[in-house]
């Protein structure tokens, strides 16, 4: 009898050592970052004043690993100041909002101080100045 309990003791701990089931890892796939692009804010497209370059065809885009993309939409353009005072550190403020069809000048752009009062406006038409008017 003893026997028999001893074997059914080793056989159901065996049995139950055989359903565990060993829990791999899930599988990951590895995902390629995205290019690095400006900032955007719904579709409206936020640089510095220093990565708005123009290439040989005369045509406005920001570099992007060399490659030259063209600027089509909204965008907001900022510079660098020095705040004055006793913590004088470089900040950034809003220079021009604007925008682009195709590389060039469209619409209406807004040009601002440091206390973003409107100093300009400009309307473009297909990067051609058509009126200027400035703000005192």
């Amino acid at each position: 009898m003893k026997l028999i309990i001893y074997l059914l003791l080793i056989c159901s701990f065996t049995y139950a050592c055989a359903q565990q089931k060993i829990e791999k890892p899930p599988r990951y796939k590895l995902i390629k970052p995205k290019k690095s692009l400006p900032n955007q804010k719904g579709g409206h497209l936020i640089l510095n004043l220093g990565e708005l370059k123009e290439n040989a065809d005369n045509l406005y885009c920001f570099y992007l690993d060399d490659n030259c993309n063209v600027i089509d939409g909204r965008i907001t353009l900022y510079s660098h100041s020095i705040a004055r005072g006793d913590n004088a550190s470089v900040t950034k403020r809003l220079y021009a909002e604007g925008e682009f069809l195709e590389g060039k000048y469209q619409g209406i752009w807004k040009y601002y101080d440091e206390d973003r009062k409107i100093i300009k406006k400009e309307k473009w038409d297909n990067g051609k100045l058509v009126y200027r008017k400035e703000y005192k």
